[in-house]
């Protein structure tokens, strides 16, 4: 299990490398608030879910077996209301033996190369496939459900980073973190909704 949960790091820190550089400032601002828009990248903050259905078809351009396995924030940006400027959604594909990320950003939808997994680490992401998005809790609901982390967000304009999967135990779950007095504050809240 350790190996498989260090690949899956891998194989998303490897597409997130790939995605193009955004910094504190075209972030918010060193303040944390909501990005500016330009005129080459319109802000639009929008919630997990909301993007889901779009980066689903892309992901079944690639692969028509592709499974939806894990959705998070490609860098720390979630505001008080559940909402990033992009998503990235990890699919598994068992016939090609393969994941691939595919990231919604603006209403763009751009798939990341890729990446070929053994055999064992794919049949448990097959098993380890996130229920229909129509069953999930979107971003925002699953926030409302914290404590510390949507206190932390509503107070000072700070951001955290979302993900949502079902591979850290016990079904689907949306991981939140952020840092707060010096030190990393995370949260686990069940995704699955009625849970």
């Amino acid at each position: 299990m350790r190996r498989l949960t260090l690949t899956i790091l891998l194989v998303l820190c490897a597409g997130l490398t790939l995605l193009p550089a955004c910094s504190r400032e075209e972030a918010g601002g060193a303040s944390g608030g909501a990005p500016e828009e330009t005129a080459a990248a319109p802000a639009r903050w929008t919630s997990a879910l909301a993007g889901v259905e779009e980066a689903a078809a892309e992901a079944r351009r690639w692969r028509e077996d592709a499974l939806l396995y894990a959705i998070a924030t490609p860098e720390p940006a979630l505001d008080a209301r559940g909402r990033a400027p992009a998503w990235l959604y990890t699919f598994v594909s068992p016939s090609a033996g393969a994941v691939a990320s595919v990231e919604v950003r603006g209403g763009e939808v751009r798939r990341l190369p890729e990446q070929r997994l053994p055999e064992p680490d794919i049949r448990n992401l097959r098993r380890n496939a996130l229920p229909p998005p129509g069953r999930l809790l979107d971003s925002g609901e699953a926030l409302r459900r914290t404590e510390r982390v949507r206190e932390l967000l509503a107070g000072d304009g700070r951001t955290a980073s979302a993900g949502l999967d079902s591979l850290s135990g016990g079904g689907p779950v949306w991981i939140f973190a952020t840092v707060g007095e010096g030190r990393r504050l995370e949260e686990r809240v069940p995704a699955v909704a009625g849970g």
